[in-house]
Formats: structure tokens, sequence, C-alpha cells
């Protein structure tokens, strides 16, 4: 089995709701990025979970440091 480190976040002063959300979603993004790794689901699906969670791909891409030189 693939283990990925998808945190979820805490911040203070969440309610017990928040928090279970906030589990729920780290669950479901990391569902999504295993299923992305291991070919399960094609780029183009994924990027769109990622933006329709609120991630901006392209901030992304920068954090990642992804360039030019990306080789497959």
């Amino acid at each position: 089995m693939l283990d990925l480190s998808t945190p979820a976040i805490w911040h203070p002063g969440q309610t017990d709701e928040d928090i279970q959300e906030e589990i729920d979603l780290m669950m479901v993004r990391a569902k999504y990025t295993a299923a992305f790794i291991k070919g399960e689901i094609h780029a183009d699906t994924f990027l769109d979970f990622l933006d329709e969670t609120g991630h901006d791909v392209f901030d992304l891409a920068q954090q990642w440091n992804l360039g030019d030189d990306i080789t497959s």
C-alpha cells in the first residue's frame, strides 16, 4: 500500500465538527493523490480535484518548483 502524507489543518478554536471535516478532507486528498500516483486517474482529473478544493494549480506548480526541466 502506498502511504502518503496529506496533513489535516488544525486551527486554535476549531470545533469538533470543524476538525472532523478537516480530517475527512485529508482522507479524500490522500485517496486522490494515491490514485493519481498509481495511474488510476488522469492528470486532468487530479488537477480538477485540486482546483475544486480551492487550490490554485499554477501556484502549486511554483511551490513544487516545477519548471521546464521536468522529465518523465
